[in-house]
């Protein structure tokens, strides 16, 4: 999405054999915008907050810097330093400890940038230890993993709190904190967890902050965390994006057919298609299916060897079609993914940037389609005048929109279940664990028992 600089290399910044090795071998040629303002920044010891978009090169902006301080093989960068920001590479981390934590939203966004260092990382001497952990698998593993200590530590925060709470990581050898997409991090469920997170941090630190939009819930965290930071807005450094939106109207009983006929009509190697609700993402999974378009879903439903399971096959290209709610948008990194569409419009305007960054990656051509019905018209007028775009509205031939706009289907009102205590629970779980065995005579209806034949006296008798 960035374009590089012409006059700049990475020779420029010194690194050491095996980061310069490294670099090569994962095809890096020139560095990003970001990289260029942000690297001499981290190596200087400096707090960084930077705005970049996605696919801009962020998360080897912080990588590189990061495991070139880890590294004692080029002692000459830490001595410029002063004492409490060198991160003392020879020494090794103590059981459960680590020296750099990174904070990210999501599961598969952890293992993609713990993939990054690891990969930078192949060369150095002693060895880098990189280890991601994330909720939706066992924590046991996850614990024994981290008894050895860690120099990199990549985790969403409610299994790292999972993890404080099980006694199993110490931060008294932390000398960075990562906090990665903190405009998500710092709203919802994420708040809270943050929040504690920081207090039990020391505070000596460098703090690394990157996030793709400048929300005023972030300014709190940055006053109480960040000292005198480096302010970095690639915003000053971009002429356009390398993306075309579009916005196409139709009737929302025709997106399904719609949708059908874009990915049957273009020759888009790969798609990644958006749905607000974990529902759509199962039912569009079918109905594509039934017109012989093949595709995967990811949502926070699947267990996650199911959802790193579909996310290898789409990066792999062994499927063309990958359907997802947001949970995706902050965890997929394909440099050549063709196209970008929102089926259902994103909840926040904030999300928008994050899910058309998922194309035109790496200075490619990216495109980004939204789907809109009629009771969608406003709520994407709020994300042009949010993110400062003013789309033309089209409409299909074949599929144009109704002047009036058609009834939405009804939803079927959800029935609230009563809140227990866990007192309560533990009496309706020793309740159910008591009768499994048993068959409630009262629960037969005439016909199971009219199946159950000569064998209907077994179960009792109705009166």
């Amino acid at each position: 999405m960035k374009k590089h600089s012409s006059a700049a290399n990475f020779q420029s910044f010194s690194f050491s054999d095996a980061i310069s090795s490294a670099i090569k071998q994962m095809g890096f040629k020139k560095p990003t915008d970001i990289q260029l303002k942000t690297i001499p920044a981290v190596l200087k010891g400096r707090d960084v907050l930077a705005r970049a978009d996605t696919g801009s090169g962020k998360t080897a902006a912080f990588a590189l810097p990061i495991l070139e301080k880890l590294s004692n093989q080029n002692i000459n960068i830490h001595t410029q330093l002063d004492p409490c920001k060198r991160f003392k590479a020879g020494e090794r981390v103590a059981s459960n400890c680590v020296q750099v934590l990174v904070l990210v939203p999501t599961r598969e966004l952890s293992i993609q940038v713990a993939e990054v260092f690891t990969q930078l990382a192949a060369g150095i001497s002693p060895e880098i230890k990189c280890e991601s952990v994330y909720g939706g698998v066992k924590i046991n593993p996850q614990m024994k993993a981290l008894r050895g200590g860690a120099d990199i530590l990549v985790t969403t925060p409610g299994r790292l709190l999972d993890l404080v709470d099980q006694n199993a990581i110490k931060f008294n050898q932390i000398k960075a904190l990562v906090v990665d997409e903190v405009d998500r991090l710092m709203k919802g469920d994420f708040l809270e967890e943050i929040e504690r997170i920081i207090k039990l941090l020391p505070n000596k630190r460098q703090n690394l902050m990157f996030t793709a939009t400048f929300p005023e819930s972030i300014n709190k965290l940055v006053r109480e965390v960040m000292n005198e930071p480096e302010i970095i807005n690639m915003d000053e450094f971009v002429d356009e994006l390398e993306i075309e939106q579009r916005a196409i109207i139709v009737n929302h009983h025709q997106k399904n057919d719609l949708l059908a006929h874009l990915l049957q009509e273009n020759d888009w190697q790969q798609v990644l298609i958006f749905c607000s609700a974990k529902r759509t993402c199962d039912n569009l999974l079918i109905k594509l299916g039934k017109r012989n378009i093949e595709a995967a879903a990811m949502h926070s439903n699947l267990v996650q060897a199911k959802r790193n399971a579909a996310l290898k096959a789409f990066k792999n290209g062994e499927i063309r079609i990958l359907i997802a709610t947001d949970v995706a948008s902050r965890g997929i990194d394909i440099e050549q993914l063709a196209c970008v569409i929102n089926y259902d419009l994103p909840r926040s305007p904030n999300d928008y940037t994050h899910r058309i960054g998922r194309t035109g990656r790496a200075g490619e051509k990216g495109h980004a389609i939204s789907l809109i019905a009629h009771h969608e018209y406003q709520h994407f007028s709020v994300i042009e005048k949010f993110n400062g775009i003013n789309l033309d509205r089209e409409e299909i031939e074949g599929f144009e929109v109704d002047e009036i706009a058609p009834a939405l289907p009804r939803k079927s009102p959800k029935v609230k279940k009563p809140r227990l205590s866990k007192k309560q629970k533990l009496k309706k779980a020793t309740r159910e664990q008591s009768t499994s065995s048993e068959v409630d005579e009262q629960n037969i209806s005439p016909k199971e028992e009219e199946k159950l034949g000569v064998n209907a006296h077994i179960w009792g008798t109705r009166t």
